[in-house]
């Protein structure tokens, strides 16, 4: 192995870097060494939803010599999305950075290890992980262990928005965000109309504009839940099964102060639409339900809950799905419309005739 040549193109400096991998490795004789681009690591949590997130990710492996040892680390570099109009959007990688940095120690569920990372800038580098059991292979066990780890994430946190307030990056999608977060989607909206190449969305583009013109509505009942911290994308695919070992919750990006059915309805909604998976849905919101009942007590009667789960329903549409679908390629969405239509757009236009009457 050489040292690092002269020229550089990652976002971090070599004195980053360096500190870093003393500090994770806890050596502090460790000289860095070369850095090669290796392919993604497609096992690592966050890598089947990539296109949507739209965040940026290298993977390298990094030489380094520690008392005269030679070693190879593989390593993540990840940087946060570029919006269509070439802005870099920072908030997404600060959050996720203030979430491994600030708030890992108070989690009640592990985090991966940040290698390094920017507050500013938004990058983070991360450990490339291996021997995970693939989310398509996930046991009951394994959806159990991961609801109640959620649910405990919740209780951990609830009640507690006057605390969590004092970390600014949080995402307040309900509170502060809100203005922002309905306009962005009602430009997608404008987007998706002026496309020809997705005709399998033009039946539902009114339906798209009513969600705009009701975002209060929808937002209503939300507001008065009491709030915790969400993870804001919890599912299979962004949590590492390691074959022996405790889960690791990935991809804090949408990491925000809200009710905690947000992450219920997220988590349930990905998971069909991505997978098949081992355990019912039906059980996986009742195992939640149950555990939250001991827990905290949200008070969710049958029916109070089914109102809530239509509300959430829409807004996660209104708030993710419509900026998603704006920049989704036709030719990525077009193989997923049938799945997408049966998990997406039919149960929102369901749930938005039985929730919002017409003004």
């Amino acid at each position: 192995m050489t040292d690092v040549p002269a020229e550089w193109t990652w976002p971090f400096s070599r004195s980053e870097l360096m500190a870093g991998l003393r500090r994770y490795l806890a050596a502090s004789s460790l000289r860095l060494l070369d850095i090669k681009v290796m392919p993604l690591p497609t096992s690592m949590p966050g890598m089947s939803s990539l296109a949507e997130s739209g965040s940026r990710l290298s993977a390298m492996a990094v030489g380094v010599r520690i008392e005269g040892d030679d070693f190879d680390l593989p390593l993540l570099l990840k940087e946060p999305p570029v919006s269509r109009s070439g802005h870099v959007l920072r908030a997404i990688g600060q959050r996720e950075y203030g979430v491994y940095r600030r708030l890992a120690p108070n989690l009640p569920l592990l985090v991966p290890g940040l290698v390094a990372g920017d507050e500013v800038e938004g990058w983070l580098i991360q450990e490339v992980l291996t021997g995970l059991r693939p989310a398509t292979e996930w046991t009951v066990e394994d959806y159990e262990e991961a609801l109640l780890n959620l649910v405990t994430m919740h209780d951990r946190f609830w009640g507690l928005s006057d605390v969590l307030v004092t970390y600014p990056w949080l995402a307040r999608p309900l509170g502060a965000d809100f203005d922002e977060t309905v306009d962005a989607a009602e430009d997608a909206v404008q987007t998706l109309r002026q496309e020809a190449s997705r005709p399998q969305i033009e039946p539902y583009l009114a339906l798209f504009d009513r969600l705009i013109q009701s975002a209060e509505a929808i937002a209503y009942p939300l507001r008065l839940e009491t709030a915790t911290l969400t993870h804001g994308d919890y599912w299979p695919g962004n949590i590492a099964r390691p074959i022996d070992g405790r889960q690791i919750v990935f991809d804090w990006q949408l990491a925000g102060i809200g009710p905690a059915i947000i992450d219920l309805v997220s988590c349930v909604q990905s998971t069909r639409l991505r997978l098949e998976p081992a355990m019912p849905v039906e059980r996986m919101i009742d195992c939640y339900r149950e555990r939250a009942a001991q827990l905290f007590e949200p008070g969710w009667g049958d029916e109070a809950f089914d109102r809530l789960w239509d509300h959430t329903l829409l807004w996660l549409f209104l708030a993710r799905w419509l900026g998603r679908l704006a920049t989704l390629p036709a030719e990525e969405y077009v193989p997923m419309h049938q799945r997408f239509r049966a998990v997406w757009l039919e149960p929102v236009a369901e749930a938005a005739a039985r929730r919002l009457t017409e003004s």
